[in-house]
């Protein structure tokens, strides 16, 4: 029963850390805008949602990703709720990638393991992430988001679209290669820090003796 209770303490504090972290690092505005579509950012505040879940379980991360939405909306979102939803939507669905891949019994962080799952959370992200922004853009908030994308589309890009479907669509395209390129900058640190947190729990498990 104390290791039950001493396991679920770890939980809450160590989900409660790292929701902190995620949080900290948004207010301190830790990310810098894709050049393509410079209204999306590569965001650091991912990084302590997937170790969360490299370090405790998936519903820690989910959690972290949850409370880390919640803040997002008392921020100044373009669009006050969906913009904050979106995100929430990309980082659940990368997760569930990683997931994929982190049930396989005995899994260690080696390369292997590392590019399936960036290949397995680029998946699930992008194919998530393509379809809501098809919808949002198109057939839910056209009015909202078109002429914005349309304006960035002609100033970055040069490119002048007068139909509505080909600027939702290649705005599709150029999110999917976003996330294609988030989904590594959000794994990668946390696996580093992960590889860490192991080797010092080792270490302070199994001390070395003095001679």
């Amino acid at each position: 029963m104390q290791t039950v209770q001493v396991r679920a303490t770890r939980w809450v504090a160590g989900t409660s850390l790292l929701a902190s972290t995620a949080i900290v690092l948004s207010l301190l505005r830790l990310r810098f805008p894709y050049p393509l579509l410079p209204f999306l950012s590569f965001d650091l505040a991912e990084i302590p949602i997937v170790l969360s879940l490299l370090v405790l379980d998936f519903k820690s991360a989910f959690t972290v990703a949850v409370i880390h939405w919640i803040m997002l909306n008392f921020g100044r979102p373009y669009h006050v709720l969906i913009g904050p939803l979106m995100k929430l939507a990309a980082v659940v669905s990368m997760l569930i990638g990683f997931k994929l891949i982190l049930d396989k019994p005995n899994l260690t962080l080696n390369k292997r393991n590392l590019t399936l799952m960036i290949a397995s959370g680029s998946l699930t992200r992008i194919g998530v992430m393509s379809i809501v922004t098809f919808l949002l853009y198109y057939i839910i908030f056209p009015e909202v988001y078109l002429p914005t994308s349309s304006q960035v589309l002609k100033n970055v890009l040069g490119l002048e679209l007068e139909s509505s479907f080909l600027v939702a669509f290649i705005t599709v395209i150029l999110t999917a290669f976003f996330n294609l390129l988030h989904v590594p900058l959000s794994l990668l640190p946390a696996a580093s820090v992960y590889t860490l947190y192991k080797k010092m729990k080792l270490e302070t498990s199994y001390p070395s003796r003095k001679e």
